[in-house]
């Protein structure tokens, strides 16, 4: 259970609260308990254009406690939340408009996206995690995103940066923010990744060469064929050894060579033949031509910190409760009425 000692000191936090220094105001809690995750949430009214503050106190594992509290002057946060009508629009185009709602009903192509709703959900996550556990930058690093984040999109001249702007038609306030944005997420990938500790050796690369097979039985026989024949480590044998050791022309339908992590071949040595593993296109014959550890540097720090964060995100994703508010799955009678359109059998051609 929350602490009752947590919960007082919280009261007090939330009733002497200044919203100029809001972003600050939970730090001595978050010192003085460390076990509890401690959220506060802003929440502006819209019909009088006020800000009220409530808190979420998480004691993982166990359940999350709300708090807020409210002067007498104010409205408090149950009758909060009504909306203006604008705020559901999108946009308007020669006077006709359309909701947001309407806009994601048209999008169908997010549902055949995966990586764009993984997308949305990652966003989600991030921004609970530092409103837990904020990154706060200082001037000095918030004026290095912005150069940073202008250098990479070859924002070179003010004049660039504004046109940028103009095209997407961003205010200063809304790029500094993106740039706050963007900073804020980097320094939390470094968190995540000394709370991680990986081992660089994740980043080691091995070059291989696939031969892909319409059958199992045709990659078993190069299998035998190339592990028993003296010499079959070197690629050319290797390769043309694929395309003349079967008569049916169909068996082999192509030779690729890629560069992949050493980890996805077991770290297997050069010369070594491995598979045949099944994919969608057939069956595959791998070998090992050669493998390179990974070299220190910036470069490799930003790729550990990216499969740290992508191993946090997995996790927050297990335990997450996510819902979606859009399309048709909510609004579905339980009990189908009139007419129902079957998704069963085939599509005729």
């Amino acid at each position: 259970m929350t602490p009752p000692s947590l919960l007082t000191d919280a009261l007090s936090v939330l009733r002497d609260l200044d919203p100029n220094s809001a972003d600050r105001a939970l730090d001595p809690l978050r010192a003085a308990h460390p076990r509890s995750r401690l959220r506060l949430l802003r929440h502006r009214e819209s019909v009088d254009d006020s800000v009220h503050f409530g808190m979420l106190i998480t004691e993982p594992g166990v359940g999350t406690t709300t708090l807020s509290w409210t002067p007498a002057s104010a409205v408090p946060w149950s009758l909060r939340g009504s909306q203006r009508t604008a705020e559901s629009m999108l946009l308007r185009v020669n006077g006709e408009p359309l909701a947001i709602e309407e806009a994601m009903a048209h999008l169908d192509v997010l549902w055949e996206r995966t990586d764009l709703l993984d997308r949305l959900i990652t966003v989600c996550l991030v921004r609970q995690e530092l409103a837990e556990n904020p990154v706060l930058l200082d001037a000095g690093r918030l004026q290095e995103a912005m150069d940073a984040f202008r250098r990479a999109r070859g924002l070179l001249t003010p004049e660039a940066t504004r046109e940028w702007m103009r095209e997407r038609a961003l205010s200063h306030e809304a790029l500094e923010d993106l740039v706050e944005r963007e900073a804020a997420v980097a320094e939390l990938k470094q968190r995540i990744l000394a709370e991680q500790r990986l081992d660089p050796s994740l980043l080691d690369r091995a070059r291989v060469v696939r031969v892909r097979f319409t059958e199992r039985t045709f990659a078993d026989s190069f299998v035998t064929l190339v592990r028993t024949r003296p010499g079959s480590d070197a690629v050319g044998e290797f390769a043309a050894a694929a395309a003349g050791a079967f008569a049916v022309s169909t068996a082999v339908t192509g030779t690729e060579f890629v560069e992949v992590a050493a980890d996805s071949v077991g770290r297997a040595q050069p010369g070594t033949v491995l598979g045949p593993t099944a994919d969608p296109d057939g069956w595959v014959v791998t070998q090992v031509l050669a493998t390179f550890p990974s070299t220190p540097g910036p470069r490799a720090d930003r790729q550990l910190a990216d499969i740290a964060f992508d191993r946090w995100v997995a996790q927050r994703r297990r335990d997450a409760r996510i819902e979606w508010f859009w399309g048709a799955a909510d609004k579905t009678p339980t009990e189908p009425t009139g007419t129902t359109v079957s998704i069963d059998g085939a599509v005729p051609s």
